[in-house]
């Protein structure tokens, strides 16, 4: 069994970055859904969606929920999810942080959040300071 990964964007933020990330591995070890948020639909609904999602991944190790921008819509429905179930939710979603969670899927819940969280930081790079 291993973690499996919800994203929880705004539009088809997280689609892409899954996408990206299979055509750059070839294929995603991790098991991956999506959940698109857009400002018609209703958080309370998008909520529900989000639970039936969980329930659709969890496999017992529990499930690693990426989105994008701590404080807004989607990760507001994402931390009333990490009340309940059995995941840890990271704000602030980009690619280096999925390539990092997918390189090593086979860690456990709480290594794999160590191993997102040190992706993202570490793929944030001044370019003018690397020349």
């Amino acid at each position: 069994m291993t973690v499996a990964i919800l994203t929880v964007t705004h539009g088809k933020v997280g689609d892409e970055l899954l996408a990206t990330a299979e055509s750059m591995l070839g294929v995603l070890p991790l098991t991956c859904k999506t959940l698109t948020v857009s400002d018609t639909c209703s958080p309370e609904k998008l909520l529900g969606k989000a639970e039936k999602l969980c329930s659709e991944l969890d496999n017992g190790d529990g499930i690693l929920v990426l989105t994008d921008i701590f404080g807004s819509t989607p990760s507001n429905i994402c931390n009333k999810l990490s009340t309940t179930l059995n995941v840890r939710v990271l704000a602030g979603l980009n690619l280096p942080m999925l390539i990092r969670v997918m390189n090593y899927s086979n860690l456990d819940l709480h290594k794999l959040v160590e191993k997102a969280l040190s992706g993202a930081h570490d793929g944030i790079i001044d370019c003018q300071d690397e020349r």
